[in-house]
């Protein structure tokens, strides 16, 4: 979402006035196909819309505990964000491709690649994933995320197929929910440092996808390809989690964190993801990842060579 005009948006934050009414009587799930209608409309909703200076529209949309993570990393609570949006300008030239909506029970994520062209006619093109919540009445957005497309990196879905190996016995975290998704966390983080690709196998849901940190888009086979590669043992020294935050919505729960890893040429950077779960037949799997730069990789000032009579300058992160 943006964190000023020069900050292109993420899809999903107007509703249709129809969609919004609090004093309509509670209401089933709609269809499927009812559902992905009113929640492309909704996402067409905001490409057209100018400044909602009232904030009406947009309270009425977000949830309580909404959250959003801006292109640059930014987390953003519902307060400062609805602040935000009431001084929006419109996004002219604004598209939306790629737009997919998957519905888990009252759940819903909608996933798409929005090109914007900001007011320095600077064109930037961010793919996104917002999920949003049945309330009855309404669908209701529950958290957004933006990551912007790199040069190069791929626009369509990347697909593959997944590497063989080794199975692996199922030992999954057990206690109450909230303790089984933190000890899920740790262990996803932990399975990236060892590049354990079978733990992955049993975690991860048939139709997971995930966003990587230059915007591309990619299905289980190809995540599965990428978490096999040794990629913590030859390029990093550290891989932390910190600033976990873990939201449960009926059978989803989100998982906000950031990572401030250390390469091995001393270049340190921050990512912040969202890892989204889903209770099935009493287990959680992963069914989607976003992952968001917060801080590019930089050398620190410290770990910067001096040059006589040269004052050393700060890294840009």
């Amino acid at each position: 979402m943006p964190a000023s005009s020069a900050s292109p948006a993420l899809p999903g934050l107007f509703v249709l006035s129809g969609l919004v009414a609090s004093t309509a009587q509670a209401a089933p799930v709609p269809s499927p196909d009812t559902a992905e209608s009113q929640l492309r409309a909704i996402n067409h909703r905001f490409l057209h819309a100018g400044i909602d200076a009232s904030g009406d529209l947009i309270e009425a949309l977000t949830h309580a505990d909404f959250l959003c993570t801006q292109a640059d990393g930014t987390w953003l609570p519902r307060e400062r964000f609805v602040a935000q949006v009431r001084r929006q300008p419109p996004l002219p030239g604004a598209r939306s491709e790629d737009l997919r909506v998957r519905l888990f029970g009252r759940v819903a994520l909608v996933h798409g690649v929005v090109a914007v062209r900001g007011q320095d006619d600077h064109a930037t093109t961010l793919r996104y994933t917002d999920t949003y919540l049945w309330r009855g009445t309404a669908w209701q957005l529950v958290s957004a995320q933006d990551t912007t497309l790199q040069l190069g990196a791929a626009t369509a879905l990347v697909t593959g197929t997944a590497p063989t190996h080794a199975p692996r016995q199922r030992h999954d975290p057990t206690g109450d929910d909230p303790s089984v998704l933190h000890a899920l966390n740790d262990h996803y983080v932990k399975a990236f440092r060892e590049a354990d690709v079978a733990w992955y196998d049993a975690h991860l849901a048939a139709d997971y996808l995930i966003v990587q940190g230059d915007g591309s888009f990619h299905d289980r086979a190809t995540a599965l390809t990428r978490f096999a590669l040794p990629r913590f043992a030859t390029t990093m020294t550290s891989f932390p989690v910190d600033k976990v935050q873990v939201r449960r919505f009926d059978d989803v729960a989100l998982i906000h964190a950031e990572n401030a890893y250390e390469l091995k040429d001393g270049r340190k950077g921050i990512s912040r993801y969202t890892d989204i779960w889903h209770k099935q037949a009493g287990r959680w799997l992963c069914i989607a990842a976003h992952i968001t730069p917060h801080q590019a990789p930089a050398m620190q000032p410290s770990a910067r060579p001096s040059s006589p009579g040269r004052a050393r300058s700060r890294a840009s992160g």
